[in-house]
């Protein structure tokens, strides 16, 4: 056919036509995972002694709730809070919408881009093959939205705390520092995050088509509302996960005093 044009085809891990550089998504996506599946595993086994600071006013997004701390829990000196609680933001991460299309493209390669063939070795041995074995998990997710919306809510209770100043004779006052700034922005990315799950808009109008009068009226406002987010899920999935990671490094360095934590008190 005459006056068509013929894309050169990329041969090697991926077959495909595109001429842009797909890869470097994947790429960037795995290589942030990988470091923060590591970085949380040294933490929480390593170097889990500075998670906190001024008698817990301030408490690292990764230990947080500290509820070895809040509910005196006796536990195993090498225990820490992170270990009770991680395997909810950890499960409700996991199973998100967004989380599995990009450890399908970057961890599977099934496909790595869009428009791009998956490599011969994820077609014949590795590839993933649907929701079947240990991807039926993914299923859970709806049942993870609500443990992770009751983390959110103590971690918003770890906020008003960080607002409570003690000095040394036990009075006490109320002000805001870095450290109640740097919560309040992780607690407010984490917010977005759950309020753009693809399940919470389910569970807002997911049943509904209809929203005329009265209370099914705001319920239409607000499902379009978080409709509107939700677009922008990817988005606040980054932010929130690398905020939990400054916050934790902001904790971990005043901690040991290689950082200072300004504060404002009335």
């Amino acid at each position: 056919m005459s006056g068509v044009i013929k894309l050169p085809i990329s041969r090697g891990f991926g077959e495909t036509d595109r001429l842009d550089k797909w890869w470097t998504q994947p790429l960037w996506m795995g290589s942030a995972l990988t470091a923060a599946m590591i970085y949380t595993f040294l933490r929480l086994i390593f170097f889990d002694g500075a998670i906190h600071y001024d008698n817990h006013r301030v408490t690292s997004p990764i230990f947080s709730p500290d509820i070895i701390h809040l509910w005196g829990l006796s536990v195993p000196g090498w225990a820490n809070s992170a270990m009770l609680i991680l395997w909810i933001p950890f499960g409700f991460r996991g199973t998100c919408y967004y989380m599995r299309r990009v450890y399908y493209r970057t961890f599977f390669a099934s496909p790595a881009a869009c428009v791009v063939s998956k490599p011969q070795i994820v077609k014949s041995t590795i590839g993933y093959r649907g929701e079947r074995g240990l991807f039926v998990l993914n299923n859970i997710h709806r049942y993870m939205l609500y443990l992770a919306m009751i983390i959110l809510a103590m971690k918003y209770y770890d906020i008003l705390h960080t607002i409570s100043f003690q000095t040394d004779d036990g009075t006490k006052s109320y002000g805001v520092s870095v450290g109640t700034l740097i919560l309040a922005t992780e607690s407010f990315l984490l917010t977005m995050y759950v309020g753009s799950c693809h399940a919470f808009r389910h569970i807002i109008g997911g049943g509904s088509n209809k929203w005329r009068r009265g209370f099914s009226r705001l319920q239409g406002k607000f499902f379009w509302k978080i409709t509107s987010i939700n677009v922008h899920h990817g988005f606040w999935f980054w932010t929130s996960l690398v905020m939990v990671f400054i916050g934790d490094l902001f904790v971990w360095g005043v901690a040991e005093g290689v950082l200072s934590d300004p504060s404002f008190v009335f």
